[in-house]
């Protein structure tokens, strides 16, 4: 079965055939400032090696829905696909402004009215990313959805 390491930065690496210790050792020496040596070859700065669990741990696909380095990292992915789809909701509207100033908007709504209809949907991110900020596990946050972008 596939390992989860989640990453410091919520980012996730799935190990299929490979040692998950290995893994880990390898983010270690990736992340460790080398020691910085004097001219007659004592050490003048010891090497700084960071604590693996400060740059990414093992966790089981459980662990990972709620765990807290991802959460940011899913809420962030979700407000973006909520901006996607709100941008295609606002070029609707352009044309729905178009029909109601020539007045023959198919539902007789009139400028303000869409107006408004445009508003709300400028003012989404940030009331999403307040929702989004109340969920604590990744499969609510994917199924939330405002109901202005429904």
């Amino acid at each position: 079965m596939n390992e989860v390491i989640i990453n410091k930065d919520g980012t996730v690496t799935v190990v299929a055939n490979g040692s998950v210790d290995v893994i880990l050792n390898d983010i270690v020496k990736e992340n460790t400032t080398p020691a910085v040596f004097n001219n007659d070859g004592s050490v003048k700065t010891a090497a700084v090696v960071p604590d693996v669990s400060t740059l990414a741990v093992e966790v089981t696909r459980t662990q990972l829905k709620t765990h807290a380095w991802r959460l940011p990292k899913v809420r962030e992915e979700r407000l973006e696909e909520i901006r996607v789809a709100r941008n295609e909701k606002l070029k609707e509207l352009d044309l729905e402004y178009q029909l109601a100033d020539e007045g023959v908007h198919p539902d007789s709504l009139n400028k303000s009215q869409v107006a408004t209809k445009k508003v709300e949907l400028r003012d989404l991110p940030p009331k999403a990313t307040t929702e989004l900020a109340k969920l604590n596990n990744t499969d609510d946050i994917a199924a939330y959805t405002p109901d202005e972008i429904k």
